[in-house]
């Protein structure tokens, strides 16, 4: 849709976890998310998971989103994360779930999305998902919830991955869907390198990167990228702690936004795609300094980049540059006492035939919480005032969060919690003009920031036997939450253009605010780490039932170009149970793994239930002679979307590692938006080689 969707960009100061490589993720998990400070994961206030390493290193993964799609809660629609259901479909331009690399923001300043073949995979060392409103702590953009990726510290001894894979795609159930003659293919070569050096190890250098190339299953769509990634940290002493962190990344991709027909459903809409080539480069730089039970922490991000992209002659290229800059004060007091404060800014110009021009924005926020441990209980309260302005327009608002953690007794936890959510209106979403063949993405510049809470109870039960070969740990969880916005912004599909005559460029998207909204449901999770004989067994399960539902079902949002009065009920579907569009109410994921003398056979499921209600303008016979196969693809595909995962991985030697795995094993069909086939069955194979 956009010459730049989103843009990724991280830099890190954080402690390395505590999981070992082997971990299932039970007891005496360390997590930072929940509270920007270390602490266990049962004593969280909120809803954290924390994804298996295994599920990341011994797959055969040739994107991220492959990993983070297995963490129960959390789908991905199109390349956006969602929690619970909090989001639909919004095509790139905004996202109510921050992702953060190493504890900051991998969202762009202009779209709010992010492009997942810049992450850092290769030195993921840890994927935590935070669940809920999280404004208070991290800024707007995570209203929904927070995804942390966590990656390699210099290590104090060398510590060496490499990997190469590859992935082909398999032919399609649907034999006209198969329009490629030869084998399409994608493949990766990534390597990670951490080490230190001198006097008490007061230098550390991380160095990693990517190769990638990906022939795509579309046709004319594919993507070649090429990232590196540095990272330096000096510490002359126990008090003080510098660093600084590169990144250079050059991406040639290209998108399409419909299909042609359900029948041709991998092929874009009059066979053309938007080309982009990006080139982005950052550095970044921190500060660390210890005074007593006082931490001083600053960082600072420089970060430009350019694109050049275009449909047929429509130019979408865009530059811009940012700055971010933060601030974090911490005080581990006496008794179980600890305080937090700090401010933020980040500045963004922008110039873009895509955004109708030059835009500048600015963010500011003031934040503080205070967090309590005793015996048995964690309180934590969180206030953060923030504040956004794009080309003169502005808005503030403060967001309040509490919390609490109480366990009962050895192994079983209770937590409870409410939270504000808050977020400012993405740059794409106020001003994104864009097509797709004669399909249009309408500008929305008179749209309001949305704003909400979500509440949560939850208890974890942990289960350790120790003592015997068949040692067990294990635990159970159990979450339900209650999640209400207002103003709730959603990307819609309508006649918003007056060109005359019956055209298909007076129709397309463009982002609304629907008003109010509420999410209620109960979340299950569980996992397990046993031994049968000699064989070590290791599983994890989720479950999230949503239920996604407008409060006023006929109140008037907007109206169209033909002046027509545009509500939830004359716009869904199926409003016969007040869903939400582009919603799963059921979602279930699970992984289990064997291992005996070097072997390890793995397997992987999902399931998302039927997407009972899409916007109802797709199945009009007007727009189906220009958007054709949508309600074809309905029909044929009710059942909901279930995939299984295989994997093989033999360890040759010591540092030698072959992988193999089938993904979507059973080469299901599934629409995860309307117009839109996700890929068939993939067969994967990877070499790696570790040291330590």
């Amino acid at each position: 849709m956009m010459g730049l969707s989103s843009f990724f960009l991280f830099a890190s100061l954080s402690s390395a976890p505590t999981v070992g490589p082997d971990s299932t993720v039970f007891l005496e998990t360390t997590v930072v998310t929940a509270n920007r400070t270390e602490q266990r994961l049962e004593n969280t206030t909120v809803s954290v998971d924390v994804l298996p390493l295994r599920v990341l290193e011994e797959k055969a993964n040739a994107r991220v989103e492959q990993v983070i799609q297995m963490a129960p809660g959390v789908t991905l629609q199109d390349g956006q994360a969602n929690i619970r259901s909090g989001s639909g479909w919004s095509l790139g331009a905004g996202s109510r779930v921050l992702i953060l690399v190493d504890e900051l923001p991998a969202l762009s300043p202009d779209a709010g999305g992010v492009l997942w073949n810049a992450m850092p995979m290769e030195a993921v060392q840890q994927i935590e998902v935070l669940k809920g409103a999280s404004s208070s702590l991290y800024g707007s953009s995570a209203l929904n919830g927070v995804i942390h990726l966590r990656t390699w510290e210099p290590s104090t001894e060398q510590r060496v991955r490499v990997s190469t894979m590859m992935e082909v795609y398999d032919r399609p159930k649907i034999r006209s869907l198969g329009w490629w003659d030869a084998p399409r293919a994608r493949s990766a070569v990534r390597f990670a390198f951490s080490d230190s050096y001198g006097a008490k190890n007061q230098h550390g250098l991380v160095l990693h990167g990517q190769l990638f190339g990906d022939q795509g299953y579309q046709y004319l769509v594919g993507d070649q990228s090429a990232r590196l990634h540095a990272k330096y940290r000096f510490k002359p002493n126990s008090k003080l702690e510098m660093g600084l962190q590169g990144q250079v990344w050059r991406s040639d991709r290209s998108s399409a936004l419909i299909w042609e027909d359900f029948r041709l459903g991998y092929t874009p809409l009059d066979s053309s795609a938007t080309q982009t080539q990006s080139d982005l480069a950052a550095l970044t730089g921190h500060l660390k300094y210890r005074q007593g039970r006082q931490l001083h922490t600053l960082r600072v991000r420089g970060m430009g980049y350019a694109n050049a992209s275009g449909l047929d002659s429509n130019d979408y290229s865009n530059a811009g540059q940012s700055l971010h800059a933060e601030y974090l004060w911490q005080y581990f007091m006496e008794q179980g006492w600890n305080l937090s404060a700090g401010a933020l800014f980040i500045g963004s110009a922008m110039n873009s035939p895509l955004f109708s021009g030059a835009h500048t924005s600015q963010n500011q926020a003031l934040f503080a919480q205070v967090d309590k441990s005793a015996d048995r209980w964690d309180l934590s309260v969180g206030l953060r005032w923030e504040s956004f302005a794009v080309d003169g327009s502005s808005d503030a608002q403060p967001v309040l969060r509490l919390g609490g953690h109480y366990q009962v007794r050895e192994g079983t936890h209770l937590r409870a919690s409410w939270a504000q959510g808050y977020r400012f209106p993405s740059i794409a979403e106020r001003f994104s003009a864009s097509a797709a063949g004669a399909l249009q993405v309408f500008p929305s510049p008179g749209i309001q920031s949305e704003s909400g809470w979500t509440a949560e109870l939850g208890i974890r039960q942990g289960v350790k036997k120790e003592g015997t070969r068949a040692g067990l740990q294990g635990y159970l969880d159990a979450a339900f939450f209650w999640t209400e916005f207002n103003q709730m912004l959603e990307f819609t599909f309508g006649k918003w253009g007056n060109l005359p005559g019956t055209t298909l460029s007076n129709y397309g998207f463009t982002s609304l605010n629907v008003g109010p909204t509420r999410i209620t449901g109960l979340e299950l999770t569980g996992g397990v780490r046993s031994y049968i004989g000699p064989v070590k067994v290791e599983g994890m399960l989720g479950y999230t039932y949503a239920l996604p539902i407008a409060l006023d079902p006929a109140g008037v949002y907007a109206t169209d170009a033909d002046g027509q009065a545009l509500s939830y009920e004359s716009t869904s579907l199926d409003p016969s149970q007040n869903l939400l569009k582009y919603r799963y109410v059921h979602n279930a994921k699970a992984d289990i793994q064997a291992s005996w003398k070097g072997w390890t056979l793995g397997s992987s499921l999902r399931y998302n239930s039927f997407m009972a209600n899409i916007d109802a303008i797709f199945t009009d016979p007007l727009i189906a002679i220009f958007v054709p196969g949508v309600a074809d693809s309905r029909y044929q595909l009710n059942q909901g979307d279930l995939f299984l995962d295989f994997r093989l991985n033999k360890r040759l030697t010591e540092r030698f590692v072959l992988q193999a795995g089938v993904i979507n094993s059973l080469n299901r069909l599934a629409s995860p938006r309307p117009a839109l086939l996700a890929e068939p069955r993939t067969v994967s194979l990877q070499l790696s080689y570790a040291l330590n």
